[in-house]
């Protein structure tokens, strides 16, 4: 059953890899695209969300978004994110002719920000509009790869039958499950596989991908297996560990991971700083800093000295005389 993750899924006649990277606004981006892509340590790319208010963004300006993860040469699911469903169907239309190879409906994010306007988590309040979107979103894209993202309810995982029911009728070509609730935030909670298992039930024939705590390639044979999903989203255990999407793959074959070398967490760090399009050298060097403080600890010397560093043009200069030394 493990080597199944290994095979791509098809949907809509686009193959998708079953282990992805999750989409993390302030950290999917850059070049955090370059970096991962380049070692090989990604198949694919799921987008932060792109908010779509007051209109619907010009192409060239989904262009210049979309752009960085298409210069990957890998699949690329865009992610959407409003409340404007007319503006949300042809945003997606769009970002088709740009080349996406699927289009995410975000109904899961939990920042208080997002939900003050209405959007993200918020839309579990309104399962009828989810349907609703999803079936313009479909009458616009036609049989292009179309997914949803939501939580396991809003306040409550008793939420979770009208939720499957309204995806039931909005028939994305894939749901992503967070299995908590938006009111849950990121607190720990003892049932997260139960609440997958449940949608599993509800929607046996609908594309499902589990997400949440997935931190080591135990963690994730665990939700694969328990909730008999079809694959995952990983996204916070990326940060301790960029290369855990290839360590599940190794454990799915039977092969232990090995873990990352300390010389390969400052060359990645090293690539994380080096200036480009929209990041000078005196920029500061604080998405550099979240990196390191995950890899090598808040504690550790080479933390101390980034901070210190403060800018991207010395952290590169430091990174690279670390790579020098035996």
């Amino acid at each position: 059953m493990l080597q199944t993750l290994l095979l791509p899924i098809l949907l809509q006649n686009t193959a998708l890899p079953r282990l992805l990277p999750g989409p993390m606004d302030g950290i999917s981006e850059g070049s955090f695209i370059s970096a991962m892509s380049s070692r090989g340590w990604v198949s694919a790319w799921w987008t932060p969300f792109l908010r779509i208010s007051t209109g619907v963004p010009r192409m060239a300006r989904l262009q210049n978004w979309l752009q960085p993860y298409l210069d990957s040469g890998l699949p690329v699911v865009a992610q959407i994110m409003g409340i404007h469903s007319e503006r949300l169907a042809e945003t997606a239309k769009r970002l088709f002719i740009l080349g996406a190879a699927g289009v995410d409906l975000n109904c899961a994010c939990p920042s208080p920000t997002v939900l003050a306007n209405g959007g993200g988590g918020t839309c579990l309040l309104e399962p009828e509009w989810i349907s609703q979107t999803l079936l313009l979103l479909r009458e616009k894209c036609g049989h292009r790869l179309l997914s949803c993202k939501i939580r396991a309810g809003y306040q409550s995982p008793a939420e979770i039958p009208v939720l499957a029911a309204a995806l039931r009728l909005g028939q994305p070509d894939l749901l992503t499950v967070h299995y908590r609730t938006v009111r849950e935030m990121y607190q720990p909670i003892p049932d997260g596989l139960e609440r997958l298992r449940r949608f599993r039930e509800l929607l046996p024939d609908l594309a499902l991908f589990g997400c949440g705590d997935i931190r080591t390639p135990q963690d994730a044979l665990q939700m694969y297996s328990a909730a008999r999903i079809d694959g995952l989203l990983v996204a916070r255990g990326l940060l301790s560990n960029p290369r855990l999407l290839r360590d599940i793959a190794l454990q799915c074959q039977g092969i232990p991971p090995v873990p990352v070398s300390e010389r390969e967490k400052i060359s990645f760090l090293r690539d994380l700083s080096q200036p480009s399009a929209g990041y000078s050298a005196s920029s500061p060097n604080g998405f550099v800093l979240r990196l390191a403080g995950t890899l090598f600890g808040p504690d550790s010397q080479l933390f101390a000295r980034l901070v210190q560093l403060r800018k991207l043009g010395p952290t590169w200069d430091y990174l690279g005389e670390l790579l020098q030394q035996p």
